[in-house]
């Protein structure tokens, strides 16, 4: 089923040489992974950025027209676009309308699986049956990044657990490496959280966008 969409940008996240985006649609609010045709479903720059070279930006409302749904499993969220039409511009939205898109589900999934340097960030594919959506989009009241030897990690708590997520969001990778961070605290935020296709028998969990309350209101995240 061909259809133009207006999607609010959610994540832009990187993956396998190329990147991971999703959003919701304006009106219905449901989620939607635009995928491409390749092995890993990765979107290149060619086909995901305006015209100029422009690269879409978390909370851009992006015109996108998609050509048929193609859900893998429990990541029911993809659909394969059409990469001979340029994705467009169209709109921007702020805190207030990113209320309304907040979910809150009791956990991220299933917790209790952790990796070296993370907590409650995989789950073994031995569970994957018990899993429904890859996408989640959630309020914390704080963040901190953390650097080490095996990456970067997002620290936070939610509905009283604690997490720490692999980040694959490049304005922050960016903003780590720029800064020679180890530590970064950030206060308020919405956080994407994506889960990932199985990898060495886990699904890993990602955090693949932050979006921090004062540096959107202060205009620095445009």
């Amino acid at each position: 089923m061909e259809k133009t969409v207006r999607m609010v940008c959610l994540a832009n996240s990187r993956k396998n040489g190329g990147r991971c985006v999703a959003g919701m649609e304006v009106v219905s609010k449901s989620w939607m992974r635009p995928v491409s045709r390749r092995l890993n479903e990765e979107v290149s720059a060619i086909e995901r950025q305006y015209v100029g070279k422009v690269e879409p930006q978390v909370l851009d409302v992006v015109k996108l027209r998609l050509t048929e749904r193609k859900p893998s499993d429990f990541q029911r969220e993809n659909w394969l676009f059409d990469h001979t039409v340029r994705w467009e511009k169209v709109g921007r939205i702020g805190w207030e309308e990113l209320n309304g898109l907040e979910q809150q589900p009791e956990s991220l999934w299933i917790d209790g699986y952790s990796t070296w340097g993370g907590l409650n960030n995989k789950i073994p594919v031995s569970r994957q049956d018990e899993v429904s959506g890859s996408l989640v989009l959630i309020r914390v009241d704080a963040v901190e990044i953390k650097g080490d030897g095996s990456g970067l990690f997002a620290h936070f708590d939610y509905m009283g657990r604690d997490y720490a997520i692999n980040l694959t969001d490049p304005v922050y990778e960016e903003i780590m490496e720029a800064k020679g961070y180890r530590r970064h605290k950030l206060g308020e935020s919405f956080i994407t959280v994506s889960l990932g296709k199985e990898w060495h028998g886990y699904l890993f969990k990602f955090v693949a966008a932050i979006i921090e309350r004062s540096e959107l209101e202060s205009g620095d995240r445009q």
